[in-house]
């Protein structure tokens, strides 16, 4: 169990790392650009809510685990089981192909409109292809 706690300690670390680096971007733009109305500055906005709204929220989560040994045991026992791991995997891969395919149907659609944005899901389409095949790839290697 010591070496759950480790792992999770250093869990607790990279995520708190990730927030203060995403916070300290967001006021360096801010800082730099001077431009809050723009959409750039929007999308930025939501970035910021997205990861460090749920980074604060597990990160809170972890650190009542580590001082609770009864929830680091549940915690543990809720990462290690092999029905969750394998509801993650069965999870994931159909997302991804709901996603492919709801990408597809949206470039065809959007073709009528606009070339730009078929062209652009087109593409998204292609890199998330490369990515599932170079995962593949190295699970198939790795296990």
């Amino acid at each position: 169990m010591e070496e759950f706690r480790k792992k999770i300690q250093r869990k607790l670390i990279a995520i708190r790392i990730l927030i203060v680096l995403v916070i300290v971007s967001l006021i360096v733009y801010q800082i730099l650009t001077r431009d809050s109305d723009s959409y750039f500055s929007g999308v930025l906005y939501g970035v910021f809510v997205v990861m460090v709204g749920p980074g604060l929220g597990y990160s809170v989560r972890l650190n009542t685990a580590l001082k609770d040994d009864a929830k680091l045991k549940e915690l543990y026992i809720q990462q290690t089981d092999e029905r969750n791991k394998q509801i993650m995997k069965e999870s994931a891969r159909t997302s991804n192909t709901i996603f492919l395919f709801a990408t597809a149907i949206a470039a065809i659609v959007a073709g009528a409109f606009s070339e730009t944005v078929s062209m652009t899901l087109s593409i998204m389409i292609v890199v998330n292809a490369l990515i599932n095949a170079g995962v593949s790839a190295y699970y198939n290697r790795k296990l």
